[in-house]
């Protein structure tokens, strides 16, 4: 068996050994140890989950061995998780709080060589962390985001701000620059985060809260309400009061189309689809629709329930596009090709916005029903009101830092993180 001198640990990146004295050769193959490798390199784990580590020894022949076995495990913080030192088996620790987030160290090691990776742990899925910040007093928070720099970002419907707020719930606001209320919001592809304005306008704030606003181009009563990056570089919103959909370039430009929208269609929302092009609802019509980047507008409504009054949608993590039905209580799904199932929620629910999660399923918010949604690519709906404060009417939802799912209160001017 290869002679094991160098060793590895859990780290972001891996370190090699280092010295000559940290390589050794196969004493019948004359191979020489080149590295230990650690899997997985980045992990998240609930509370009371396991999860193995493997390590894996190269060598210069291009020959591996399994040496999981032969480093010793330690945990930097085993209030967070626990491992046992022989096995590379870790167990998350029960944690209160979603909020900070909790990680440890894993390290393995061997003959004083090693590397490591940080694990993080979270709570139970559902589990719900409502934030306490007299920022946010108020506040009527719409829309929010995971930003470019790492922050989530969440327009406001009362009054003209933004807020951030770091991934450990610590929120800040921007007032200067800002002409109205804002309502969408979105990570743009220039590195800054783009909003739209509900009295007729669009911008971007860099991460350092300067504020630029776009109307040129924009048609009168344009009513823009949400924004998404798309696959060609720019941003595309929906004009609810105009009946368009618009582009605009990160240098400000923007082109609207209406050329195959029916009038009166009650555009809301938007989003980046797996084939190339942009998707939308029609929420008074009760259609989805697709928008190439030329401007070629396909409509569906076939499988759709009549006046559903579709919402937010996203791309799933199964190629296809998801909506939320507000009117009749359900989650729509949609291929690119626009054949349509739906998915029944709880009545009374009013399901609004909906976003994809690490764990490869949609949630979404649900406004009267006070509750937190999750649907799988198979259509299992789970719903949560554990830890939501009543009334909150709830509406915004996103996928944010280590994993965790993000939403707006704006009936208690507030935000919260569920864990998924």
């Amino acid at each position: 068996m290869k002679k094991l001198i160098c060793a590895a640990t859990l780290t972001l990146a891996l370190v090699g050994c280092s010295g000559t004295s940290s390589t050794s050769s196969d004493s019948s193959s004359g191979a020489s140890l080149t590295g230990v490798s650690v899997t997985p390199l980045n992990a998240r784990i609930h509370s009371g989950e396991n999860l193995n580590y493997r390590g894996t020894a190269s060598y210069n022949d291009g020959s591996t061995l399994d040496v999981t076995n032969l480093l010793s495990w330690t945990s930097s913080d085993t209030s967070v998780a626990t491992i046992v030192s022989n096995t590379g088996l870790a167990t998350g620790a029960s944690l209160g709080t979603v909020l900070p987030t909790k990680t440890t160290t894993i390290a393995g090691f061997n003959r004083g060589n090693g590397n490591s990776v940080t694990l993080t742990v979270v709570p139970a899925i559902g589990t719900v962390q409502e934030l306490a910040s007299a920022t946010l007093g108020g506040s009527f928070p719409a829309q929010i985001a995971l930003g470019p720099d790492g922050n989530l970002w969440a327009s406001n419907f009362n009054s003209a701000r933004i807020f951030k707020v770091a991934p450990d719930g610590t929120v800040s606001e921007f007032k200067v620059g800002f002409s109205n209320p804002t309502l969408g919001v979105c990570a743009g592809p220039d590195g800054n985060i783009w909003f739209t304005e509900s009295a007729g306008a669009l911008g971007k704030i860099t991460p350092a809260g300067v504020v630029t606003e776009f109307t040129a181009g924009l048609s009168a009563g344009s009513l823009p309400v949400v924004i998404c990056p798309g696959p060609d570089g720019n941003l595309w919103f929906t004009e609810s009061g105009a009946n368009n959909i618009g582009r605009i370039t990160p240098a400000g430009a923007i082109t609207e189309f209406s050329a195959g929208i029916t009038p009166a269609a009650g555009l809301t929302g938007i989003c980046a689809g797996p084939d190339g092009n942009l998707w939308f609802t029609e929420t008074t019509l009760g259609r989805v629709g697709r928008i190439t980047p030329a401007g070629v507008v396909t409509e569906f409504s076939t499988g759709i329930t009549a006046g559903s009054g579709p919402q937010g949608i996203c791309a799933g993590p199964d190629g296809n596009l998801w909506f939320a039905e507000s009117n009749s209580d359900r989650i729509g799904r949609i291929t690119t090709a626009g054949v349509v199932t739906e998915f029944a929620v709880t009545a009374g629910s009013r399901p609004v916005l909906i976003c994809s999660a690490v764990d490869g399923n949609l949630w979404f918010t649900e406004q009267t029903g006070n509750r937190i949604g999750r649907i799988t690519p198979a259509g299992a709906v789970t719903e949560f009101t554990t830890g939501i404060t009543a009334a909150s009417q709830l509406t915004g939802i996103t996928s944010g830092p280590s994993g965790n799912v993000w939403f707006t209160e704006p009936g208690k001017s507030n935000l919260g993180v569920i864990v998924p």
